[in-house]
């Protein structure tokens, strides 16, 4: 039974794309043009196995975590990914290539802050999802 553990856990990590987010491409949002905030400034293009870069994303997935990557690094927000097309290798295995825009949203776009009044701490919340209230708050009341 071992075994087998062992031969699926292998089995596994063989699945496993080895592209990985960095740490400016988890703050990336991969957007449609229909889904993009107003109010985001254009960056730049992100191109992906197109000259100068060589990258070869075997999967859509790739892809889509290398656009990430790239758009982070330029500083930022969301990436409008406008073309993939899958190509073949000299060996015959496949491999993506896209190209997209990368933009940087302010923080405003991506959610506003809870605002409160008169300058005071937010209420703490309890994890019902409710707000704890304290002696003097009920007293206000």
């Amino acid at each position: 039974m071992r075994r087998l553990g062992i031969v699926l856990a292998l089995g596994l990590a063989g699945c496993s794309t080895g592209v990985v987010l960095t740490d400016e491409g988890t703050q990336v949002q991969n957007v449609s043009d229909v889904d993009m905030p107003t109010g985001c400034n254009l960056l730049g293009d992100v191109r992906i196995g197109i000259p100068p870069d060589a990258a070869m994303p075997s999967t859509r997935d790739e892809l889509a975590i290398l656009m990430r990557n790239k758009a982070g690094a330029m500083g930022g927000t969301h990436v409008v990914l406008e073309q993939a097309e899958e190509r073949q290798r000299a060996n015959g295995e496949p491999y993506f290539r896209g190209r997209g825009r990368a933009y940087a949203c302010p923080d405003e776009v991506r959610g506003p802050p809870e605002e409160t009044s008169g300058g005071e701490a937010p209420a703490e919340e309890d994890e019902g999802g409710g707000s704890l209230m304290t002696d003097e708050d009920a007293e206000l009341l």
